[in-house]
């Protein structure tokens, strides 16, 4: 008679099995654990808050708290032209900015792409900009366009200028430094995202195009353009994510000057948490109400650029 035993190394295999899936399951949570407090603690808890406290009346003064309902977010869409306005100045400011900042990064990345000595050191130069701190970048820029500062004396040295210019006394050329100053500490890693891009169009394409006896342009705009179109996509929602979250550039350089007049949106939301800014007088339930309001209007802006996103890859 034989006898059979089912069953029994599979049991023995699938259990071994399982107590392996269960361990790479616990290291890959133990892995993403301080993701997932970071986002917890930094991200979801502030907007929970924030959505709380946009319903009432709240500042720093103790027993001074009162409900206010839907008052907060009237009065930021009906009674504060401050605000609306503020939006106008960061629309300027992206407008100013991010042609300038973009189509300079991506000719100095062509340039940085070819055969060229020292290439890794105007790398680094490039780069280098855009991890000096904020605080540094406003020192650096407000000492450039002082009063009696180096742009000045450079301008009257060449007879482009008869007298001196108060930069931070008009809105037109507070912004221009604002942005000037935005375009150096932002476009370099503009540079280094397109040079990646374009190290990975097959140079068998332009061999291709200059048989069909294609010119520079012509190659630029039929080989190189369309290779780096989803790149260039994501170039240009960073930049403008970043453009519209701009504020620690204003508060360093300008501070709104002149009269407020160059305050973007997210400054301008500064100034309704920290007293001192613009009144003085903070009211953190009101500063909540605008963050929510701001970010309902920038998830409306990221939607629709998705879809003219989407539209422009099926172009190419």
């Amino acid at each position: 008679m034989i006898l059979k035993v089912k069953n029994a190394n599979p049991a023995v295999h699938n259990g071994g099995f399982a107590s392996r899936k269960k361990a790479k399951g616990r290291m890959a949570y133990l892995m993403l654990s301080p993701q997932i407090i970071g986002f917890f603690v930094f991200s979801l808890y502030p907007i929970l808050w924030a959505a709380q406290k946009a319903f009432y009346y709240y500042n720093t003064i103790p027993n001074d708290t009162r409900f206010a309902g839907l008052e907060n977010f009237k009065r930021v869409i009906t009674s504060d032209p401050t605000y609306w306005n503020t939006w106008l100045t960061t629309l300027k400011f992206a407008l100013y900015k991010m042609p300038v900042e973009i189509i300079l990064a991506l000719v100095i990345a062509i340039f940085l792409n070819r055969n060229i000595k020292f290439k890794g050191f105007y790398r680094a130069v490039y780069f280098l900009p855009h991890i000096v701190s904020v605080a540094i970048v406003g020192l650096i820029f407000s000492n450039l366009f002082d009063y009696f500062g180096f742009v000045n004396a450079i301008l009257l040295k060449f007879g482009i200028i008869k007298q001196e210019i108060s930069w931070f006394s008009e809105t037109f050329t507070s912004l221009s430094v604002l942005v000037t100053a935005g375009i150096w500490s932002t476009f370099g890693i503009n540079v280094l995202y397109f040079i990646a891009a374009l190290s990975n169009v097959p140079e068998e394409l332009y061999e291709a195009a200059e048989l069909d006896g294609a010119g520079a342009m012509r190659k630029f705009t039929s080989v190189t353009l369309p290779m780096i179109a989803p790149v260039f996509q994501t170039i240009l929602l960073l930049s403008l994510n970043g453009t519209l979250q701009t504020n620690e550039i204003v508060l360093a350089l300008s501070n709104g000057a002149p009269a407020g007049s160059t305050y973007t949106v997210m400054s301008y939301q500064v100034s309704q948490f920290v007293p001192g800014f613009s009144t003085g007088i903070v009211n953190i339930g009101y500063g909540c109400a605008m963050s929510l309001v701001t970010s309902v209007i920038m998830t409306a802006a990221a939607v629709v650029y998705s879809k003219l996103s989407n539209k422009m890859q099926n172009m190419y």
